[in-house]
């Protein structure tokens, strides 16, 4: 079967191995992304499948050929390749850089003919760099180096291209550009595309699967919701993040939590868990900071879909979930006390409360009869938010008095938790009036 595969490949420089055990297959009309931090083999592993890098271990097979095995003009016309940098110093025009692809083509000592001319201006007229032709290469800017080298590479007339970080020294709209184009040529042509970014979004938004490189191994694969998810993430990249869904497209796209903007980030991480208790979008700014200022944190019990369930799924949350529009049923609040006894913290958002979440108060009740700190988050009594005839405001008189504290906003629970130590004695509760008890 037609296909680029790596079989167990473990290879490096030196007899050291930078890449290890890599399954990896590309297909024609495949779009993959190689991604993951730096360093991580990436760009070795482009070397290995143009047979630039002899692999220590395992197999390269071209359409089921050992790569290795083949004459290197033979894998030219199967592979084609760009590399991170589009070099500025090829003392060429374009259309003469273009015919260079052909040279796989061409038998020893024999000049290019009309068919390998038509070849390379059909590449030209692919990557929009016809126009370029007469050009010195030199005087281009990035993104037409990048597309006329692209040109060069499809001049080869290959199954399979590969791309070590195009995008990379390009804005924004040459970067859409450029993608673009390879999601064009991939669909209308059936080229077999990988391409290494740094850009998770890019890659999220272009190709149909994610590899994920980490410390010289695949650490996951598949499709962009599969691999890109937050706990993931931050192993692999050692970064906080928040994954979203594209307003247009629906994929998901990652964005940085930094902890720059954040005063309390990273003072004594890692701290403890906090179980937070919220919904309809009452707990997302708190779940999102005390992520944000090193807790580990879960959340529920929580309606799919609810705002704060979107939030804590983006975080990559553990979350006590009931279905749609349903109430709080008798399991769920089960799982919802346990999730709260098992914590180092409460904290109980400002959330309203009706028959269909009385069961999360209940669970808040039972945690602070097992003595875990709970915070009460009241920036509006409660009086004001119970919908139950008054059976809510009965449970949280309770917790008022058993309460480790009660504060009147989301940053000053955050304050107060990030401020204190797990085994801090009871202090006395603030109130939104000033009033302490």
């Amino acid at each position: 079967m037609a296909s680029l595969k790596l079989d167990a490949v473990s290879c490096g420089y030196d007899g050291h191995p930078v890449v290890q055990d890599v399954d990896l297959e590309l297909k024609p009309g495949d779009f993959i992304a190689l991604i993951g931090p730096n360093a991580a083999g990436k760009s070795t592993l482009l070397k290995v499948m143009t047979r630039v890098l002899r692999p220590l271990r395992g197999r390269v097979l071209l359409d089921g050929r050992d790569l290795w095995r083949m004459p290197p003009s033979a894998v030219a016309r199967r592979v084609a390749a760009v590399g991170q940098e589009a070099p500025a110093d090829f003392p060429l025009c374009v259309q003469d850089l273009v015919l260079m692809g052909r040279l796989p083509h061409l038998e020893r000592f024999r000049a290019e003919g009309p068919r390998d001319v038509g070849a390379a201006r059909r590449a030209m007229s692919l990557t929009g760099t016809l126009a370029l032709a007469g050009r010195d290469f030199t005087g281009l800017s990035a993104g037409e180096r990048q597309r006329v080298l692209i040109a060069r590479a499809l001049a080869q007339e290959p199954a399979y291209l590969l791309l070590d970080e195009p995008t990379a020294h390009l804005d924004i709209a040459h970067q859409v550009e450029l993608l673009d184009l390879l999601c064009r040529l991939n669909r209308d042509t059936g080229l077999g595309v990988l391409v290494v970014l740094h850009d998770l979004n890019l890659a999220a938004l272009y190709c149909d699967r994610l590899v994920l490189l980490h410390q010289g191994r695949v650490s996951c694969r598949g499709s962009a919701e599969e691999v890109l998810v937050p706990p993931r993430l931050q192993d692999v990249y050692g970064s906080r993040v928040v994954v979203s869904r594209h307003p247009v497209h629906g994929v998901p796209q990652v964005s940085l939590i930094a902890a720059a903007h954040d005063p309390t980030c990273g003072q004594g991480l890692p701290r403890g868990k906090v179980h937070v208790v919220g919904g309809g979008g009452s707990a997302s700014w708190l779940l999102e900071a005390l992520v944000t200022a090193g807790f580990r944190v879960s959340t529920g019990a929580l309606n799919r879909g609810d705002s704060d369930w979107t939030a804590a799924r983006a975080l990559g949350l553990e979350t006590v979930e009931v279905a749609p529009f349903s109430p709080v049923d008798a399991a769920a609040g089960q799982r919802n006390a346990a999730a709260a006894i098992a914590a180092d913290w409460v904290v109980l958002a400002d959330v309203p409360f009706g028959h269909g979440n009385l069961a999360n108060l209940e669970a808040v009740r039972r945690a602070v009869l097992a003595e875990v700190p709970v915070v009460l988050v009241e920036a509006t009594p409660l009086e004001e938010r119970d919908y139950t005839g008054g059976r809510a405001l009965e449970v949280y008189r309770e917790l008022r008095k058993r309460a480790y504290a009660v504060a009147a906003s989301d940053l000053e629970a955050l304050r107060l938790l990030t401020g204190v130590e797990r085994d801090a004695p009871r202090r006395e509760r603030i109130l939104p009036d000033g009033e302490k008890r």
